[in-house]
């Protein structure tokens, strides 16, 4: 197979020139990548898609008066290359994912996910997810985002959804020790478990679906389960630092969350 055949033919739409230019260069910088088009609005992509040969679509949600999903319906569900959604929002995931997308990238996009996220397509061209795969995959995840959406007016919710050794996982709320930010994403330390789970979001739009009972959080990089934490101290400067049972990793309270920490742990 020569470079022309394996090189992966690739589509970018987004309404703005920047954005573009970034994915493309992020492209450029990748051997088996031909971006062979780029796109600023929805008409111009559906037309794009019907007449050109593409395996893979990177695709902004918001474009101007449409949206990329209003791309797809204007394209027959064959005709659909591998999909990676490219955008600013976080909360169209679960429609993301019913569209059988391969990946959701959240701008501004890092180098190190890009590529994390074409090894993804490199495997769906491969044949390395099966549609059986990719089925039990949409049929987790989508209801139970839906349900985690549901829970903020019922109550707290007990499991979210993660990614660890590049597959999805169901994570236990209650078996979560840490969730520390990392830009776009959260770092879930979970008991048990010797590698993190990748969780995308923030801490943020965390906070209103996990039990204030359980979890609090300390500063603007950390939440904690009081569950697993062995000891609260003071440092040099009176301020709180948790000590966590077993690796004994320590987080100090930030001076903006100290008035949440005293009410959680009732201190007065």
């Amino acid at each position: 197979m020569n470079g022309e055949q394996a090189a992966i033919r690739t589509l970018i739409v987004d309404d703005e020139t920047p954005a573009r230019q970034w994915l493309r260069t992020l492209c450029a910088r990748i051997s088996d990548i031909r971006v062979v088009g780029e796109c600023a609005t929805a008409s111009e992509a559906s037309r794009a898609l019907r007449t050109s040969s593409i395996d893979l679509l990177l695709l902004d949600i918001q474009l101007g008066a449409h949206t990329g999903f209003q791309v797809l319906d204007g394209v027959a569900c064959s005709a659909v290359p591998n999909l990676v959604f490219v955008t600013a929002h976080d909360k169209y995931a679960v429609r993301a994912f019913d569209r059988r997308a391969v990946d959701y990238l959240l701008k501004p996009v890092r180098e190190d996910r890009f590529r994390e996220s074409l090894e993804r397509v490199r495997r769906q061209l491969r044949g390395g997810m099966t549609s059986e795969i990719q089925s039990a995959v949409r049929e987790t995840i989508i209801p139970l985002e839906q349900s985690l959406l549901a829970m903020r007016m019922h109550g707290y919710t007990e499991r979210l959804v993660g990614e660890r050794d590049g597959a999805y996982r169901i994570l236990e709320c209650r078996n979560m020790v840490s969730l520390e930010s990392e830009g776009n994403y959260v770092r879930v330390v979970e008991q048990g478990s010797e590698a993190p789970a990748i969780m995308r979001g923030t801490l943020q739009g965390l906070v209103g679906v996990l039990d204030p009972e359980q979890f609090v959080r300390v500063s603007r990089f950390a939440i904690l389960n009081l569950a697993f934490v062995d000891r609260i101290e003071r440092d040099a400067d009176s301020h709180l630092v948790f000590i966590m049972r077993g690796d004994g990793r320590a987080f100090s309270v930030g001076r903006a969350y100290t008035a949440d920490v005293h009410r959680v742990l009732r201190l007065g």
